[in-house]
């Protein structure tokens, strides 16, 4: 009884999906009526929409004519004759040995002319003619880095110049 039951309703499925065709080229005998009226609406709608759009033609006409902006010329590139050098805007700072590696500040400065060394301290001290340059190094994860830098003058309770002492400390590093 189910099995018969089952081919009956798949039966009945196969003939409405082949039926139930839903363009308008193909020619199916349940829809052809709607078809036809379909398509009548559809070409009365296309002449309905040419008759607005010649109005709207004929009021664009009518309107003042408006002149188009010019394009504006293109600029001419030419090369430069000289290579201009750019200045570094970077100023020399002793601030910018703050947070460098030991091996670093050897590369950049030279050996130093002394060091103190005290449990997780070291003091690099570098002798210039202007001042003196006192480096501390902190000691962290192995490894010491730059904590701390002072220029001092060479005389004691003397006078320093920063401006000079800076100028030799930058000609050494170039």
């Amino acid at each position: 009884m189910n099995s018969i039951l089952i081919k009956i309703i798949f039966s009945v499925c196969i003939v409405i999906s082949m039926n139930a065709c839903h363009t308008f080229e193909h020619q199916n005998i349940f829809i052809q009526d709607v078809n036809k009226i379909s398509k009548k609406d559809f070409f009365d709608k296309e002449n309905k929409k040419s008759k607005i759009s010649e109005k709207k033609s004929e009021e664009i006409e009518k309107m003042a004519p408006i002149d188009m902006p010019k394009r504006t010329q293109k600029v001419q590139k030419l090369a430069l004759q000289k290579k201009v050098k750019v200045p570094n805007h970077k100023e020399f700072s002793i601030k910018n040995f703050i947070n460098l590696n030991e091996e670093k500040i050897i590369t950049i400065l030279g050996k130093s002319d002394f060091i103190k060394k005290e449990g997780k301290l070291k003091n690099y001290q570098y002798y210039f003619d202007k001042c003196f340059l006192d480096v501390f190094l902190i000691k962290k994860n192995n490894e010491y880095i730059v904590n701390y830098i002072e220029t001092r003058p060479t005389r004691l309770n003397g006078a320093i110049n920063i401006n000079e002492c800076l100028k030799e400390i930058k000609s050494i590093i170039n």
